[in-house]
């Protein structure tokens, strides 16, 4: 009998009533509960009183700055609920959160709660209370919203709050109205209704109405990672695969090198392409990725990010058949070494050679090695990974990579990781464990490890760190340490520091876990957060981490992605500025879980 039949019984016999006290969510361990929803929204113009705004039925564009343009996938994973499996313990990054927030908190009768850095509103305050559930589970909460600029959180790096401000509007202020069905026989609420009305105070003392309708509707029970799941992730790969084959055969102008500021865009996202096809299960001698690589070699690839991409692309055009696969499946103790073609290996030891020049010369690389876009005084935590993961793919494809350029690359890393914020018990499940209890029923034991939460920020350690750097940063670091493990390079000090600093960048990754919003600093919410999942995928693949904190990183990941995919296989921009073929060939590389893992030693 599946979970359907079951709850359709119990709400034809719901037995006695309850109150949303009396009962918390019953959600399959690990798994979902699938919501229909229909998500409208609408403003007015702007005028000069909030009297005048208030007046004005909304019914226009909503500025693009009020939400983000993704909206989150309706799904409640079991894994956001707090202990108690009574509310949403996650951060809320979204207005269209903060209801579904609400509607699913079976803590309370009455509402006054604060949802800090929901910007660009601020810090939002909901007070009101909920009535008595009706004999069919029906239920209100009527409540006033208001807005205020952010303020101090405690643990909260300085100065972040007085960072967040200039991003926020003025003030906003107004009503929310929000009508659900409890089901306390099944554990879940059935479907909510929420209006949010707000007059929101948009700059020199100008006014308009903001207005938020969103409905949901329950459609089932999902265990996790069940046979429905699998089917919508491998038609995903499909479709996605399919857009971004055509993309390469039209040669599509994104994919051509402008040589603007002396940069090879254009051939990186052509290796990004390969790379997203040959895991994404096109195979190595299709004819389009043939011509591909082809034109690949002839390109004359000069930024870290093109040659990175290049490189992991050769990487994968010589691997194993399904080598990550394998070695989550214990079926592969390690990455394999490649054997290249000949013009496959010189092209590896050319792109090399370059960016090991890519590096900022106020250093000596040799000791501390920091990569820019191409040589010149700046780095950024971002350009770190990627010239570490170029080195990496390199080793692999037999180039020549010295030993003390993944030590300097690694001392770069720990100088600009973030203070501690908090300590943390962190369980972090092993797919080598997960293997042990497979098919028993038996759920693993994870050990507890104490970690500092230390994240990592864009450029500097005094900066707020979030989540896309931080595993950016976490990845470098495994990256290293796997380069000098296998160049032969020995520094006890300095693996033991390496080791340290993964374990407290896993601890930041699973205090500020969210795959709804690129966690941590908030205005870095619905910034690049493609980047952020794959990147995510990319930090627990390399370590060979299956559940994080008790989660499944990668089917509460895949729920979200799956919801932003259109019919021609795309999947929906981030930001009006983002180009499709990478959010999809992000996408795409998280779903295929495209990382192999890397030899480590410690940690």
């Amino acid at each position: 009998m599946n979970h359907a039949t079951i709850l359709l019984g119990l709400f034809l016999c719901p037995g006695p009533l309850l109150s949303a006290q009396d009962f918390a969510w019953r959600l399959p361990l690990r798994g979902a509960a699938e919501y229909r929803r229909d998500c409208q929204t609408a403003a007015g113009p702007t005028v000069r009183t909030a009297a005048d705004a208030r007046a004005v039925e909304p019914n226009g564009k909503v500025p693009e700055s009020y939400l983000p343009r993704l909206s989150p996938a309706p799904f409640l994973c079991q894994g956001e609920l707090d202990p108690a499996q009574r509310a949403i313990a996650d951060p809320i990054r979204d207005p269209r959160d903060v209801l579904r927030a609400l509607a699913f908190d079976l803590a309370g009768r009455s509402a006054r709660t604060k949802f800090p850095r929901v910007l660009p509103f601020g810090d939002l305050t909901v007070t009101g209370s909920w009535t008595t559930p009706g004999p069919d589970g029906a239920q209100v909460l009527r409540a006033t919203v208001a807005a205020a600029r952010p303020t101090v959180v405690a643990g909260e790096r300085q100065g972040t709050a007085d960072r967040l401000r200039r991003f926020c509007l003025l003030d906003a202020g107004g009503t929310l109205e929000l009508r659900r069905t409890l089901d306390p026989a099944a554990g879940l609420v059935r479907s909510f209704a929420a209006r949010l009305d707000l007059v929101v105070e948009d700059g020199d003392r100008r006014f308009r109405r903001f207005r938020l309708d969103d409905d949901w509707q329950f459609v089932a029970l999902r265990d996790n990672q069940d046979a429905d799941f699998r089917k919508r992730v491998a038609q995903a790969i499909r479709l996605g695969t399919g857009f971004v084959r055509e993309a390469i055969d039209e040669r599509k102008s994104f994919l051509v090198d402008d040589g603007k500021e002396n940069r090879s865009y254009g051939g990186g996202r052509l290796a990004l392409a390969l790379l997203t096809l040959l895991h994404g299960g096109v195979r190595a001698d299709d004819p389009v990725v043939a011509r591909g690589f082809g034109e690949l070699r002839r390109r004359k690839l000069v930024d870290t990010y093109s040659l990175a991409a290049a490189l992991m692309a050769l990487a994968a055009r010589a691997a194993p058949a399904g080598e990550a696969d394998r070695i989550r499946n214990g079926e592969l103790a390690a990455v394999a070494v490649r054997t290249l073609e000949a013009a496959d290996r010189t092209a590896a030891a050319k792109w090399v050679a370059q960016l090991l020049r890519n590096v900022d010369p106020r250093t000596d690389p040799g000791k501390l090695l920091r990569f820019n876009y191409t040589a010149g005084p700046r780095t950024d935590t971002s350009l770190q990974q990627y010239g570490l993961l170029g080195l990496w793919s390199g080793h692999l494809c037999g180039a020549e990579v010295p030993g003390a350029a993944f030590a300097a690359a690694a001392r770069q890393l720990l100088e600009v990781q973030g203070a501690a914020e908090g300590r943390i018990g962190l369980r972090l499940l092993s797919y080598s464990q997960q293997r042990e209890v497979a098919g028993t029923g038996v759920e693993p034991r994870v050990p507890e490890r104490r970690a500092a939460a230390r994240g990592f920020a864009y450029e500097a350690a005094d900066e707020p760190p979030f989540g896309s750097m931080t595993s950016a940063g976490t990845s470098g670091l495994l990256l290293a340490r796997a380069g000098m493990l296998a160049t032969g390079c020995s520094d006890r000090a300095l693996e033991q520091r390496i080791d340290d600093a993964v374990l407290d960048g896993f601890g930041w990754l699973a205090r500020e876990f969210t795959v709804r919003a690129n966690p941590g600093f908030a205005e870095r919410a619905d910034h690049h957060w493609y980047y952020w999942l794959h990147g995510l995928e990319r930090s627990c693949e390399l370590r060979g981490i299956a559940w994080l904190q008790d989660r499944d990183w990668y089917y509460e990941g895949a729920l979200q992605l799956l919801a932003q995919q259109q019919p021609n296989g795309s999947f929906r921009a981030e930001q009006p500025s983002s180009l499709l073929i990478e959010s999809t060939c992000f996408a795409l590389l998280f779903l295929s879980r495209s990382t192999p893992a890397v030899p480590i030693t410690g940690g």
